[in-house]
């Protein structure tokens, strides 16, 4: 979706702010973390790879990279870099999913399955809620795939995964911290570390 934005938009300049990054389960629930460098690129892709040099992630773990090269949006090498050298900024421990994802490639069978068995996939935490709504203002689909199942509000917010894309949003805006990930049983299986 990233990739095909930014084709669509064709924006001429691209602007990373890394004063500050956010590391861990961000944006409402990561680590603050000073890298204290701006980045500028006319090229999408190419911002990214230099992201992920400076954080020391295997490029091709980031998806907007590898089809934003496939569908020619940009480049992930030769990169030419103008101003303090980037090693510079160099934050190899940064805490980052280092994993690769479990639903790239395959048949399209596939993605379905691992999203159903491999994914992790959000899940409100009752104790912690507050049925603020956040979550379901920010769910992207249609209809919504986390809903108040009353109109009252009397009780948290239920996730319909079979409409879920597993994006995240709702886990990453809850103020609360209400919304955990959770790995089903096979894909903790295929993820054990």
């Amino acid at each position: 979706m990233l990739a095909d934005l930014n084709r669509l938009l064709r924006p001429r300049l691209v602007v990373m702010d890394g004063i500050v990054a956010m590391e861990g389960n961000g944006p409402q629930n990561g680590t603050l973390r000073p890298l204290n460098v701006l980045l500028f690129s006319t090229d999408p892709v190419a911002l990214d790879a230099a992201v992920c040099r400076i954080v020391s992630l295997d490029r091709t773990l980031v998806l907007p990279i590898v089809y934003g090269e496939e569908t020619g949006l940009g480049r992930a090498s030769g990169i030419e870099y103008v101003g303090d050298p980037i090693e510079s900024f160099s934050a190899p421990d940064f805490d980052v999913n280092r994993r690769r994802s479990s639903t790239t490639g395959g048949p399209k069978w596939y993605g379905r399955v691992a999203r159903r068995f491999v994914v992790p996939r959000p899940l409100v935490v009752p104790q912690k809620c507050t049925e603020c709504g956040t979550c379901v203002e920010v769910c992207p689909v249609s209809p919504k795939a986390v809903a108040f199942e009353d109109e009252k509000r009397s009780r948290p917010p239920v996730h319909h995964y079979d409409r879920c894309i597993r994006c995240y949003c709702c886990q990453e805006m809850c103020p609360e911290g209400a919304i955990e990930l959770r790995v089903p049983l096979l894909g903790r299986a295929i993820h054990r570390d």
